[in-house]
C-alpha cells in the first residue's frame, strides 16, 4: 500500500506536466540546419533494427544473409518506412483534409519530411512492397523475409511514438483532469474554437505584452516562457499522452512477444511471425486510437486509423493460416 501510495502521488506530479519539450536537440548557429529528435528516433530504429537482423541472420534465424543485410535494410529504410510513410500520410491524411487545391498550393509538402508527418499504415505498406521486391528478386519466401522485419519494426515504432511525444503531436483525446495521465499539449490550441484563440491571444498580449499570429509561434513561445506557457496551459484541456501508450503498445510490447516466439521457436513456418505482427499491431492500435485525438473525420465511432487496423488485422491472420498450413517448417526457400 505504501508503495502504491507514492506511485500515485508521482503520477499525479506528472499529471501537472505541461508539454514544452524542444523538438530540436541542437541547431547551426546562424543557419537553419537543426539536429531533431524526430530524425534521430528514425535512426535508432533503423540503425538497432539491423544490428538485430544481424544478430538473427548470424544465428539463421534469419532469410537474408550477412552480406546482404545493409543493402538490403537501406532499401527498406529508404523506401519501405521513409517513402510509404510519408506517401501513407499524404494519401490517407494530408490530402483529404487539404483536398486537391491545398496540394496545389503547397505541392512540395510531400517532400519536406523532417517537419514530421508519417502514417505508420504507410510505412507497413512500403515495407512489405520491399520485402516482396526482395523476395521476387532472390528467390527466398516472402513470408521468411518478413518475418525478421516483423521483430524489427517495433523497434522503429518505439522510437517513432517517442518523437511524436516530444514533438507534441499526435496527442491524445481529452481526459479527467484528475487522472493520472493527463497531458497539457500547448499545440492542442488548434482544437479550440475560434472566439477561445483569440480571447487567449488576447490574454497573452494583455498580461504579458506579446502578439502570437501564428500556431508555431505559441508553441516556440509556451517553450521560451513559463507565464505564458502557463496562460495557454489554462485555455487548454488535459490529454492523455496517447503518444506513449502507443509506444508501448505498438512497440516494446510487440517486440518483446516476437523476439520471445523467435528465439523460442526456431523452426517456426516461414510467415508466421509476419502474422504475429499484423494482428498484435492492429489490436494495439485498435485500442490506442481510443485515447488518440483522432486525425480525420470519425465515422460510425471508428478512426480511420483503425479502419485500416482492420486490415492489416485480417492480412495478418491470413499469414498466420498460411504459415501453419505450410508442411515444412522455416521454409526460406521460394514455393
Amino acid at each position: 500500500m505504501v508503495l502504491w501510495y507514492k506511485l500515485r502521488v508521482i503520477m499525479n506530479l506528472l499529471a501537472t506536466y505541461v508539454h514544452n519539450i524542444d523538438p530540436v536537440l541542437w541547431e547551426v548557429p546562424g543557419t537553419s540546419v537543426a539536429v531533431r529528435w524526430y530524425g534521430l528516433a528514425y535512426l535508432a530504429g533503423f540503425l538497432l533494427g539491423y544490428l538485430l537482423l544481424k544478430r538473427l541472420s548470424a544465428r539463421s534465424l534469419y532469410c537474408v544473409p550477412q552480406d546482404k543485410l545493409a543493402d538490403f535494410i537501406t532499401a527498406v529504410c529508404l523506401f519501405g518506412v521513409v517513402c510509404g510513410g510519408r506517401l501513407g500520410e499524404f494519401f490517407f491524411y494530408w490530402l483529404p483534409q487539404h483536398g486537391l487545391s491545398g496540394f496545389l498550393e503547397d505541392p512540395t509538402w510531400v517532400f519536406r519530411v523532417w517537419e514530421g508527418g508519417m502514417a505508420s499504415h504507410g510505412g507497413i505498406l512500403g515495407v512489405f512492397a520491399v520485402a516482396l521486391w526482395y523476395a521476387r528478386k532472390n528467390a527466398c519466401s516472402l513470408g521468411g523475409v518478413l518475418d525478421g522485419l516483423a521483430i524489427a519494426a517495433p523497434i522503429g515504432l518505439f522510437f517513432g511514438r517517442v518523437a511524436n511525444f516530444i514533438n507534441g503531436e499526435l496527442y491524445g483525446r481529452v481526459c479527467a483532469p484528475d487522472s493520472v495521465f493527463a497531458v497539457k499539449f500547448p499545440q492542442s490550441v488548434v482544437e479550440l474554437p475560434v472566439q477561445a484563440r483569440a480571447e487567449l491571444q488576447l490574454e497573452l498580449f494583455m498580461r504579458e505584452g506579446v502578439q502570437v499570429q501564428h500556431y508555431d509561434g505559441l508553441v516556440t513561445l509556451c517553450r521560451e516562457n513559463a507565464a505564458c506557457r502557463d496562460i495557454v496551459a489554462s485555455a487548454v484541456e488535459p490529454r492523455y499522452p496517447s503518444q506513449l501508450f502507443e509506444a508501448f503498445g505498438e512497440g516494446l510490447l510487440i517486440f518483446a512477444v516476437l523476439l520471445f516466439v523467435r528465439l523460442k521457436w526456431k523452426n517456426a513456418p516461414a510467415g508466421l511471425l509476419a502474422g504475429l505482427f499484423g494482428v498484435l499491431y492492429a489490436l494495439a492500435r485498435i485500442v490506442c486510437e481510443c485515447f488518440k485525438q483522432p486525425d480525420d473525420a470519425v465515422w460510425a465511432g471508428i478512426t480511420k486509423g483503425q479502419g485500416l487496423s482492420v486490415l492489416i488485422f485480417f492480412i495478418g491472420l491470413y499469414f498466420i493460416f498460411a504459415a501453419l498450413k505450410q508442411k515444412n517448417t522455416r521454409n526460406f526457400q521460394k514455393n
